[in-house]
């Protein structure tokens, strides 16, 4: 498996985990970073919960449930949001900007941030993760730091 398919599996992972350890915890704010070795979780959160969920996660995506792999707060909406937002806004705008189209503008940017939302869970879908995991195993929780900046990162392995 090359390593770009690899961060995909383990971003669905990422966003399984994130899930569940949101069941518990609604109010939970993490920020994720998925790479070919698993995925890293910055934020406040126990490591043997962490780890917990990552299995829990990792078993019900086997068990079926690949919609964990997508996540409504991910980075890829926000991604989503800004090109669909900048490119109404430069098309409303036109060759010859003008305050007169700044109603056009903000009604075309609007109309983008609705279009956003769906179009970015569906590129978390069919591009930026794969619900793909039968080949996963859990490896372990890992205490890291860069730069001064201490997580955890969820080591994953693949059977190829």
């Amino acid at each position: 498996m090359n390593f770009l398919e690899k961060v995909r599996r383990n971003h669905g992972i990422e966003h399984a985990t994130v899930h569940v350890l949101s069941e518990s915890n609604p109010n939970l704010s993490l920020v994720g970073r998925a790479d070919g070795g698993g995925f890293a979780i910055i934020g406040d959160v126990n490591p043997e919960q962490l780890a917990d969920a990552a299995q829990e996660a990792l078993r019900r995506m086997k068990d079926g449930q690949g919609e964990l792999a997508v996540h409504p707060r991910c980075g890829t909406q926000l991604v989503t949001l800004g090109a669909l937002t900048a490119c109404a806004a430069f098309f409303a705008l036109g060759r010859r900007p003008r305050f007169s189209k700044l109603p056009d503008v903000m009604i075309a940017t609007t109309f983008a941030a609705f279009l956003a939302q769906p179009l970015g869970m569906s590129i978390q879908k069919y591009v930026t993760t794969s619900p793909n995991v039968f080949d996963a195993s859990f490896l372990g929780v890992t205490r890291k730091n860069f730069a001064g900046l201490e997580y955890w990162h969820v080591d994953i392995g693949w059977s190829d």
